[in-house]
């Protein structure tokens, strides 16, 4: 996969490279020929400004125009080109060719230069016509300033410079691409080092995915960067631990099934046995006792029905606009005897409140269950106080002990199923540890939120909230 991967990556990077590379030689090679050429007009045109005054201060020298040619030939041996003066009527006045004598030169256009000329062949008058590429100019005066003529430089068509330009173009192309290939190569090998490095924490999330999906909850990955690998590697390891924990209470909750069922299964079996053996009387009480284990094992069965429909999110609501009031007065009044005989005071705070869209029966279990745990840990002389206020949208309920509260290293994991602070799991201290994890099954379900406080000695604050009808 490592390979293959690789491979691909590279393949993509260096496709990329050589069209980028391709791209800035052909533009840099269009470019350094456009300025080249430019040069050398400009070049050209400096040329011909200098052979202009040389040639008008060697005119002023001579008395006639008779050595025109040869002056023009003589300056011609420092230049690639054929220099030609037209006077001012458009007569060839002198060229450094003898081909161009006699003619007439018109200038058209696009700087072309039409040279009409007539000869005579075999008795007969020939008239010619040649049309050429002009190139630049410039006037020639003489002492008085007067214009003595248009000096002008015929390109490379007519003569040729000596392979210098395409000389310079071979040269530039060559060094450009060894230099694109030099780039190149350099490009390609990053590349391939860098796919390898980007690489490596992928085939090490590969393996060690591999590892975890035959059983090893244990595998974990190094963060070496804060990227997208690094979130993805930081992302595998909290899925690692996520699983190590639901595996850890997966073998906790087989457990403590076993447990909490083992318990009332043991007094019934136990209780049959002796009732069997004629040791125990099949009497009201005998019965009475028997039916209260049963009972136990149903609240269990059904307990965890409902806490696992609610964690599928498939709990059944009978929703209904309900008055907050009458909810938590329901419950009050369940636990009234409970408290006379714990002699514990309650107390409800509930202001006139929105109704709220709830199950009455599913959040009467709700706050039964927290009454209930606050009950149970809440010591004589003590008071249990349920407070009820609007928030945006929502109404708050909250159930408040003055118990001797919940261990900071327990808050976080009250709400899971069959935990309990009590490593003993007796039933003096609690019932199964389902209770607060129905809480927020049902609590869930409605869309709301649970919660739970308790500062060090001071007891416990249980909150939820239901959204409004």
């Amino acid at each position: 996969m490592r390979s293959s991967l690789q491979i691909k990556l590279f393949a993509v990077a260096a496709f990329a490279i050589v069209v980028a590379l391709g791209a800035a030689a052909l533009l840099t090679r269009q470019a350094a020929r456009i300025e080249f050429r430019r040069f050398e007009v400009m070049d050209r045109e400096a040329r011909i400004e200098g052979l202009a005054e040389v040639l008008a201060a060697r005119l002023a020298r001579e008395e006639s125009l008779d050595r025109l040619d040869a002056l023009l030939a003589e300056l011609r041996r420092s230049d690639p080109h054929e220099l030609v003066l037209i006077g001012p009527d458009g007569n060839v006045l002198g060229a450094s060719a003898p081909e161009f004598k006699g003619a007439r030169a018109t200038i058209g256009p696009g700087d072309r230069l039409i040279l009409d000329q007539q000869t005579r062949r075999g008795g007969v008058a020939v008239r010619t016509r040649a049309v050429l590429h002009g190139g630049p100019r410039a006037q020639v005066r003489g002492e008085d300033g007067a214009a003595l003529g248009t000096l002008l430089l015929l390109p490379a068509e007519r003569a040729p410079s000596p392979g210098r330009p395409v000389a310079f173009g071979l040269a530039f192309d060559l060094r450009l691409l060894l230099a694109a290939a030099a780039a190149g190569v350099v490009a390609l090998a990053l590349t391939w080092l860098l796919s390898r490095r980007i690489l490596e924490p992928v085939e090490a999330l590969t393996a060690a995915a591999g590892r975890l999906g035959r059983g090893d909850l244990s595998q974990r990955v190094v963060v070496r960067s804060r990227d997208q690998l690094g979130e993805l590697s930081r992302a595998f390891n909290a899925m690692a631990e996520s699983l190590a924990g639901q595996e850890a209470l997966r073998r906790a909750l087989v457990t403590d099934v076993a447990h909490e069922l083992r318990t009332p299964l043991t007094n019934l079996i136990g209780q049959l046995e002796a009732v069997e053996d004629g040791l125990l009387a099949p009497g009201a009480e005998t019965v009475r006792s028997l039916r209260e284990e049963a009972l136990l094992l149903s609240r269990l069965v059904d307990d965890l029905e409902t806490v696992s429909v609610a964690e599928a999110g498939r709990l059944t609501l009978d929703r209904a606009p309900i008055a907050v009031r009458d909810l938590v007065e329901g419950a009050l009044e369940s636990f009234r005897q409970a408290a006379v005989d714990h002699a514990l005071t309650l107390r409800a705070i509930v202001p006139e409140l929105p109704r709220v869209s709830a199950d009455p029966v599913r959040v009467g279990q709700v706050l039964r269950n927290l009454l209930s745990n606050a009950v149970t840990h809440t010591p004589a002389g003590g008071a249990i106080e349920v407070v009820a206020r609007a928030m945006p949208d929502r109404v708050e309920l909250a159930v408040t002990d003055s118990g001797p509260g919940i261990p900071p290293e327990h808050l976080a994991r009250v709400f899971e199923r069959f935990y309990r602070g009590d490593p003993s799991r007796a039933r003096t201290t609690g019932g199964a540890g389902l209770g607060l994890a129905i809480v927020k099954g049902i609590v869930e379900a409605h869309g709301g939120t649970v919660s739970v406080e308790s500062p060090p000695g001071r007891g416990a604050t249980f909150r939820f909230t239901l959204p409004v009808a």
